[in-house]
């Protein structure tokens, strides 16, 4: 059960479930059962007071927590299915608002930056994402030998999962020639080997990512979402594709 869903943390749960195991127990023996300290235990018991998981039991100047039966969840969740539901009733007229705005390609797009390697996979995560949620079937990468290395560690099913989208991919190389593209790829080869500027590039449906490697194996990327820089970028990628 992820508590996020109900509006909790994971150290929430922990302490929920401590007091599962040791009913009307202090904030004292709760810290030293999870090892949060006793001022976050506090602050944990206080928000699941108020979520309903939770009761505080006063004896005289001594007080302790008991936990709730765990299928007072259920309720929660349909409090908040309540309330999504009457949320939802308004949200016509207020996506409404910024209709102006949405048809505006210069007022939403944004840049964002990843560092390391769960950094590169969020990237790699957004092309699968962009391409299927817009329909691209294929999209285009300048690679490099020494990113390539750490593209696919927090991903290493990348490519199966490209394949079974059946999105296809433009690839110009930097670096040694490779024997056979993977599936649905294309291949063409820019200056000589070892040619590796250390920067990897993918322009997919209206955004560019740019992932650079530094002299210490450092990786970090950033996705420039705009519609004018991709299509230039594109336009740059095919003609060039053309001449090699």
């Amino acid at each position: 059960m992820d508590f996020s869903l109900i509006g909790l943390s994971s150290r929430d749960k922990r302490v929920y479930e401590a007091l599962v195991q040791h009913p009307e127990a202090s904030v004292r023996k709760i810290a030293e059962h999870t090892s949060i300290n006793r001022g976050s235990v506090f602050e944990s018991l206080k928000d699941l007071v108020v979520a309903g998981m939770v009761t505080q039991v006063v004896y005289g100047k001594r007080s302790v927590y008991r936990a709730k039966d765990p299928r007072v969840i259920y309720e929660i969740i349909g409090e908040k299915r309540g309330e999504l539901l009457q949320a939802r009733a308004g949200l016509e007229s207020y996506v409404a608002s910024f209709s102006g705005r949405a048809n505006d390609p210069d007022f939403f797009h944004f840049t964002s930056a990843y560092q390391g390697d769960e950094g590169l996979a969020a990237i790699l995560r957004d092309v699968l994402k962009t391409c299927r949620i817009n329909d691209v079937k294929e999209y285009r990468a300048i690679s490099s030998p020494r990113v390539s290395r750490y593209l696919y560690n927090n991903f290493a099913h990348f490519s199966r999962e490209r394949v079974r989208q059946q999105l296809a991919v433009k690839v110009l190389r930097q670096g040694e020639r490779l024997t056979a593209p993977a599936d649905f790829s294309a291949s063409r080869y820019l200056g000589h080997a070892p040619y590796d500027t250390g920067c990897y590039t993918l322009i997919y449906g209206q955004k560019v990512s740019v992932i650079t490697i530094n002299q210490f194996n450092e990786t970090s990327g950033v996705i420039i979402d705009n519609p004018y820089f991709a299509d230039v970028q594109r336009q740059l990628f095919d003609a060039m594709w053309e001449m090699l």
